[in-house]
């Protein structure tokens, strides 16, 4: 039996305020058979059963993105969807579903913009109010709503709908959202309207410098309300000049700082409003997800500080506020200071939160009062409260906030650490996707770097489904983007830099792509084509046909490596200060910034072929041969030694394939040379930090890469949850040991730079893979390590669940997989040959000598640790008589470890072919122990 299931119009379920004058529909199927396919498809919408659109059956295997291609849609409507699709067993399944159209066109919008009537200077909330009847029965109510600030709704006391950050925050001077809210089962006979509107991010605090008023200087609200009653008659209520402006219980707020609210308040002064100039062209339907309280954590204990501080521990870093439900005296002030961290001695930690005051202050009526900030948020675990003498937990919860994209991803694997690592992960994706891609959620920053984004973005693919949220952003980028300076570093723009800086200017072309590879959507290639082939030009124009260079522009480097020289002033006055220097890492910065320029340009002609631009595929890929040949000329030496012998460089010119094929043994063995060197810890910073796990697991190396992901030492993932961390953390080196915190500004314990490894935790550790855009061709090729005896993982497909369970376990590998309806999947298991299958579960079993319990021997092992055991060097002289017995390897040689002669012994001194010997006397011993 053949079912269609999740019905999406524009990725989503019967949405409203739809305001897409030609959107795409897509949907699911699941059957009880194997290897099914679409044959046909029909898809209908019609709207009060007249059909508007049919398509008629049309041969496709393609279940994803269908453009209505029928009447034009009328704005405020519902139209009904219908889906048919024949498999190649026969057998017919259907869904319905709907979708509503929101204004469609600006013109639609004819209520006016007005603000209150009070000083610009204002601090508490405006709360624009107005009073209506409606005396009949009504058939549907929709209200239209944005402001120039942030803004909540209520009708007759009550919060309509659950959004929150509305309108979100896009380039203002071009683009505003509006939202559309149900209506029709709120509405009353007699019904006040409060709009209550803070400064957000259109007036309010932003950046550095504690600077407002980035965008204007007074807020303000529009609103449309259609009401259409059951008998055929309709109310249109907007924003006017008739409504009025006042005050709240909202007397302060800041995105940085925090709220003020103030129960013991009553008759606020009113004040008329006026009308607001703003084009009310440049208003859109909600394009993203919106904002949402996701989760609620209760208090894990509460702690009393040396200093007498009441803590409350939450047990988790996130990006929340806390509700409060208190009955006090009238009055009573309640203070809550909010940070990430106790520091060593056990006080609250605040020095990362630079000049935020993430602050809230809750006064209460005398009444049973709950608290809830509506307009801030705050990066915090543990939160200091002031005010009350005996402190309830059960009083207060963390209410979680972030953009509710889905989150349809698991993983799991046998150890309980790298499971932790997943999860922290997961939790500073959530604190920072807060309707754009934030760097940090607690001090004073807060925005959407380009950089940070392009490079966490492959992990973030793998953790939700973001191709509305960055639909939205890059369509922000697109119009912050500029000719005369390039693609900004932060979206939007705010920080107005005018420097230009590869990886961030980069993101305009890798965003577009990643999504594209991920959902298969060949539209956002479409709509950002011109921003891909104007960034790749601005760096070309700064370039002049060669390179990037100290002379023609500016660059990031490997941005918090840590393999640089220390600068000499690194502390002052106990501080933690690293140079500009030392931020960008020890890669040539200018090697990055080109490697990037290729990647950008091979984007641009990969993306010119698709769309079908066959002379700019061809100019851009002559434009590619050129540089790439410069690059090796200035990069790559004669005999295959990459110039910057660091970490990042090697990842970067392996990954890319920027090397001739005679040279990229050597530069990979340059490589494992260096983590020798390092004892397997990473130096690299945010862009290394992305490749160089892929890369060894691709070169063969991937038990290395286990190695240094099980290091629980600093640098290292584990070493953050060794000591406690359940978000990942800004630097590698934020926390000492004894948990002494480094108190440097630029220390934030819950930045998504170097959570990176999730990717490889998904695509090579677990195997979850694709091999075209949008899933359609997928891949398993799940690879254990050492430590890791089982791993189950799945990710939600545009087609549907793909998902992978390995276990190797007393001699036996065991696997099922479940491969999604009209896809086809290579299977590549350990020591088994790789097959194509079609959709379906299937399960696998066969006996392995593979072992993968946690070793005590290792390539780490010294060669005399191994000699020193009967079995390893009986082995060994069965093998290799004379090398056992040659005083050399038993004396210096015997001292390394196997990994150290493996790279730093001549082959004329230990030949190659002991390699496999070593290899073999560590399985012996492991054996032994395992039994």
């Amino acid at each position: 039996m053949l079912t269609i299931y999740d019905l999406q119009t524009e990725y989503r379920n019967n949405p409203i305020g739809l305001d897409e004058t030609c959107p795409a529909f897509s949907w699911k199927l699941k059957s009880n058979h194997n290897n099914v396919v679409q044959e046909k498809c029909r898809v209908i919408v019609s709207q009060n059963k007249e059909i508007v659109y049919d398509s008629g059956f049309i041969e496709t295997n393609q279940t994803l993105y269908h453009k209505y291609k029928g009447k034009s849609l009328k704005p405020e409507t519902l139209y009904d969807v219908e889906v048919v699709s024949i498999d190649n067993y026969g057998e017919e399944g259907m869904a319905h579903g709907w979708f509503e159209t929101g204004l469609l066109q600006p013109k639609n919008f004819v209520a006016d913009f007005i603000t209150h009537g009070f000083d610009d200077s204002l601090e508490p909330a405006a709360v624009f109010t107005y009073s209506f009847q409606s005396n009949k029965k009504i058939k549907k109510a929709r209200a239209y709503v944005s402001a120039l600030g942030m803004y909540k709704l209520e009708i007759n006391g009550k919060r309509v709908g659950d959004i929150r950050f509305a309108p979100g925050w896009t380039s203002y001077q071009e683009r505003l959202q509006y939202q559309t809210y149900d209506l029709t089962n709120i509405l009353s006979i007699h019904n006040d309207i409060a709009i209550t509107v803070a400064n957000g991010w259109w007036k309010g605090i932003l950046g550095f410098y504690e600077q407002g008023c980035h965008y204007g200087k007074r807020t303000a609200a529009i609103a449309q309300i259609r009401i259409e009653y059951e008998d055929g008659s309709q109310d249109l209520i907007c924003t006017n000049e008739d409504w009025m402006s006042t005050t709240g219980p909202i007397r302060y707020s800041e995105l940085y700082h925090g709220e003020i609210i103030d129960y013991s308040i009553s008759n606020q002064e009113i004040k008329p409003v006026s009308l607001f100039e703003y084009p009310k062209q440049n208003l859109i339907g909600q394009v993203n997800e919106p904002v949402r309280i996701t989760e609620r954590v209760p208090v894990k204990q509460v702690i009393h500080s040396p200093k007498g501080e009441t803590i409350l521990d939450f047990g988790q870093n996130m990006s929340a506020v806390v509700e409060a439900k208190l009955k006090l005296p009238k009055g009573t002030k309640v203070v809550l200071r909010h940070a990430e961290l106790l520091d060593e001695n056990g006080n609250l930690f605040t020095t990362n939160l630079r000049t935020a005051k993430a602050t809230d202050t809750y006064i209460c009526s005398g009444k049973e009062d709950i608290f809830l900030p509506e307009f801030t948020s705050h990066g915090f675990r543990y939160v200091a409260i002031e005010g009350i003498d005996n402190v309830d937990p059960n009083c207060f919860v963390a209410c979680v906030q972030h953009s509710d994209y889905k989150r349809d991803t698991e993983f799991e694997c046998s150890d309980a650490n790298i499971n932790q690592l997943w999860k922290n992960i997961d939790w500073t994706m959530r604190s920072n996707f807060i309707d754009i891609p934030m760097d940090c959620p607690q001090r004073d920053e807060r925005l959407g770097y380009t950089g940070d984004t392009e490079i966490f973005l492959p992990t973030a693919l793998n953790y939700g489904n973001l191709a509305l949220f960055f639909r939205k952003w890059l369509r922000d980028l697109k119009v912050e983007q500029s000719d005369i300076f390039g693609v900004p570093l932060t979206v939007p723009d705010i920080l107005r830099t005018h420097t230009c800086v590869n990886i961030w200017h980069d993101a305009a072309a890798i965003v577009p792509w990643l999504v594209y590879q991920k959902y298969g959507d060949i539209r956002v290639l479409e709509e950002q084509y011109d921003s891909i082939l104007r960034s790749v030009e601005y760096t070309h124009q700064l370039a002049g046909d060669g390179l990037l260079s100290i002379e023609n522009s500016s660059q990031f480097g490997d941005w918090l490596a840590l393999d640089a020289p220390k600068g000499p002033f690194r502390i002052q006055n106990g501080d933690l200060r690293p140079s500009m220097d030392e931020k960008v890492g020890g890669t040539d910065p200018f090697l990055i910034g080109n490697v990037y320029y290729l990647y950008s340009i091979d984007i641009l002609k990969k993306t010119a072929s698709i769309l079908g631009k066959t002379e700019d595929a061809k100019k851009y890929q002559d434009l590619y041969d050129r540089i790439l040949q410069q690059f090796q000329d200035e990069y790559i030496t004669n005999s295959g030694r990459v110039v910057s012998q660091t970490q990042t460089a090697a990842a970067l010119v392996l990954f890319f394939d920027l090397a001739k094929e005679k040279d990229r043994e050597k530069i990979l063995n340059s490589l494992i040379l260096n983590l020798v060197k390092t004892k397997k810890q990473l130096r690299t910073g945010f862009v290394g930090t992305e490749y160089l796990p892929h890369v060894l697991s691709r070169f063969n190396k991937h038990q290395l890469m286990g190695d240094i992901l099980f290091k629980d030492d600093c640098p290292s993932w584990l070493y953050e949850i060794k000591l406690g961390a359940t978000t990942i953390w800004e630097l590698w080196d934020g926390m000492n040991p004894d948990h002494s915190i480094n108190k440097f500004a630029m220390n934030s314990f819950n930045q998504f730079g170097f959570g990176t490894i999730g990717d490889w935790l998904m695509k090579e550790l677990a195997g979850i893979q694709q091999l075209d855009a949008g899933y359609k061709k997928c891949k398993l090729a799940p690879k254990l390590v050492k430590g890791i005896t089982y791993v189950n993982a799945s990710y939600e497909t545009p087609y549907g669940k793909l998902a992978c369970r390995i276990e190797c376990k007393a001699g036996m590998m065991i696997c099922d997989i479940t491969i999604p309806a009209n896809t086809t999947c290579d299977v590549y298991l350990p020591q088994r040959d790789m097959e194509t299958l079609r959709s379906g579960s299937y399960h696998f079993e066969y006996e392995t000598e593979l072992r993968f319990e946690s070793a005590t021997y290792s390539e780490d092992s010294t060669l005399r640790d191994l000699m020193k055991h009967k079995e390893a060097m009986d082995y060994f002289v069965q093998k290799a008589p004379k090398l056992a017995r040659n005083p050399f390897v038993q004396n210096f040689a015997g001292r390394l470890s196997i990994i150290e002669i493996k790279m730093t012994i001549p082959e004329t001194m230990v030949p190659k072919y002991a390699y496999s010997i070593f290899d073999e006397m560590i399985d012996i011993l492991n054996r032994k122990e395992i039994q």
